[in-house]
């Protein structure tokens, strides 16, 4: 349909300016960076009179982007880690003419919303921008369009804190853009303005970006006897001004506002002392460290955490969300965890391992083996304790074992995760992996703890075969009468960490150097969420969304 004579002359018309908001808005026209073919041109419906264009010269569509484009433009802007933020582009296509209404977008850290790079500069990744809405629609002069096709895009995350760089490059040629927005709220679903005839031009905005301190705790010593002495001098970054306040938890319920504190531990056992700082902008940063304090009748605590993360951190609303799955970790505080499922092909030990220490401040050590050679999914091994040395097993049934020697305040334990087969009526394939597995183990020093997903209950042949040399360490918390777990899934043999308990974390007998002293499975389930609910397993843990399909279990020992 053509347009009418009155629709020609109010394109023409100056454009209409919109009020300025908290998103991040650039005139393409001011890019700093231009190369190639492309160049600042006067157009009085564009932002301020000017846009950045490229001439239509005829040149083929590139079907992917390019490491090292000849033809591109590029700005910084300030964003937020963590932060969703919806990509638009306002464009006018040479012609009006779909093969002249693309390009690619990437930036310098751009992530997934689960932490993964994607859609780098200086990769052929980018996310392609068409101002054509879908097959067959309509174009005309300027229009707002975002990275989706028939359909709203995908948000875009930042792996930092601070500036970045957005690089736009040719798809096709022929295309005038002057403005790109970053939008973290108010246009993450709704265009800034139409697909076709758009007037709208908000004003440019570069919203203020407070950038966190940067903190690292040195304490010295960092173990010792009880009692044990520890002075921490912290180092502390801050690009927003001075910083205001020191507020420290020392682990042991103790406090402090002095810079540089000096603390006493008065009773064995693993501290996790915190430094949290405010700068003069309000931003806030933090850190931790770990201190160890032995003693002659206590030992030292060593908590044990096992995980099956459900293929990669999906919960049970069926959303990947690996954040969700290591805010869980922090807060059950395992000294050393099991993590089944984890997917190698997603780079889940990496993203898990940073985000461990990003949310704990702490030095998180792992340690992957996939199921078998070429597999993206394994078993990962994560430690606040060094590790030692490592070793794998391939079982059979393509089933895999990890093992990391660690170094507990001195003590080195032979930890282990596993998987078994499954599904359900695959014990005789379980019972060959169970040999296996002690097998394995058996040319390990004790003590020996072994954590995974038998997907097989206490009183199965197959968990039988690894009691002759092992105890169950939640069977041993249940019977000190030290387990404990929540109403709908009450602390017994039968406390399910799925619709049964398949988890295990086990403890080899030939050693006294471990006693349990605790296990817990907590609730995982979010108030609230039922109706969210997609992954259902058919029990009442299903009234609320949980981070993974299992309930995440721990068993704590002391360790002399």
């Amino acid at each position: 349909m053509s347009l009418t004579t009155a629709c020609l002359v109010s394109l023409l018309l100056s454009a209409i300016p919109v009020h300025a908001s908290t998103d991040i808005v650039l005139y393409a026209a001011k890019a700093p960076v231009r190369a190639g073919t492309w160049a600042v041109v006067s157009d009085p419906t564009a932002a301020g009179g000017f846009a950045i264009a490229n001439p239509n010269l005829g040149a083929p569509k590139l079907l992917t982007p390019l490491a090292t484009p000849v033809n591109y433009f590029e700005m910084t802007f300030p964003a937020y880690s963590g932060q969703a933020y919806h990509l638009w582009l306002r464009g006018k296509a040479a012609g009006n003419s779909y093969d002249n209404d693309s390009v690619y977008v990437q930036f310098s850290d751009s992530v997934t919303s689960s932490g993964t790079a994607v859609d780098r500069i200086g990769t052929t990744s980018g996310v392609a921008v068409v101002l054509q809405s879908c097959t067959g629609a309509l174009e005309q002069s300027w229009g707002w369009a975002d990275n989706g096709w028939c359909g709203l895009g995908t948000d875009i995350y930042f792996q930092t804190t601070g500036n970045h760089t957005i690089r736009v490059q040719l798809r096709e040629d022929g295309l005038s853009i002057d403005q790109i927005v970053l939008s973290p709220q108010t246009y993450l679903s709704t265009a800034p303005g139409a697909r076709v005839g758009d007037k709208s031009i908000l004003v440019a905005n570069l919203p203020t970006v407070n950038v966190a301190p940067l903190v690292s705790i040195s304490p010295s010593p960092s173990s010792g006897s009880a009692p044990l002495s520890v002075s921490f001098n912290p180092t502390v970054t801050s690009t927003n001004g001075s910083i205001s306040s020191y507020q420290w938890q020392f682990g042991d319920g103790q406090t402090s506002t002095e810079t540089n504190p000096s603390h006493t531990f008065q009773n064995a056992g693993n501290y996790t002392p915190k430094l949290t700082v405010m700068d003069t902008s309000g931003s806030m940063g933090s850190a931790a460290s770990l201190i160890t304090v032995s003693g002659t009748s206590s030992g030292t605590k060593f908590r044990v955490v096992e995980a099956n993360i459900s293929y990669g951190g999906h919960g049970t609303d069926n959303i990947i969300n690996l954040n969700r799955t290591t805010d869980w970790l922090v807060k059950m505080n395992p000294d050393a965890a099991s993590l089944v499922e984890v997917i190698g092909g997603y780079k889940d030990p990496s993203l898990i391992t940073g985000l461990m220490k990003q949310k704990t401040g702490l030095t998180w050590y792992s340690y992957y083996v996939p199921k078998y050679s070429g597999c993206p999914e394994g078993v990962m091994i994560l430690s606040k304790w060094p590790i030692v040395s490592t070793a794998q097993y391939f079982m059979s049934y393509q089933m895999p074992i990890a093992e990391a020697t660690l170094s507990v305040n001195g003590r080195l334990i032979s930890f282990f995760a596993t998987h078994f087969q499954w599904p359900e009526n695959a014990s005789t394939e379980r019972q060959v992996e169970a040999n296996e597995l002690v097998s394995f183990a058996s040319k390990f020093p004790e003590p020996r703890i072994i954590g995974g997903d038998f997907n097989a209950q206490v009183g199965t042949p197959e968990v039988n075969i690894v009691l002759q040399k092992y105890y169950g360490g939640w069977d041993t918390a249940v019977s000190k009468t030290i387990a404990a777990a929540y109403p709908d899934n009450p602390s017994s043999i039968y406390t399910r960490t799925r619709r049964s308990r398949i988890d295990h974390v086990f403890y080899s007998k030939g050693t006294t150097a471990v006693s349990v002293t605790g296990g817990d499975v907590p609730d995982q389930r979010a108030p609230g969420t039922a109706a969210l609910v997609v992954v259902k397993i058919g029990t009442a843990d299903d009234k609320g969304v949980r981070p993974s399909d299992h309930n995440f279990m721990s068993v704590t020992f002391n360790v002399n």
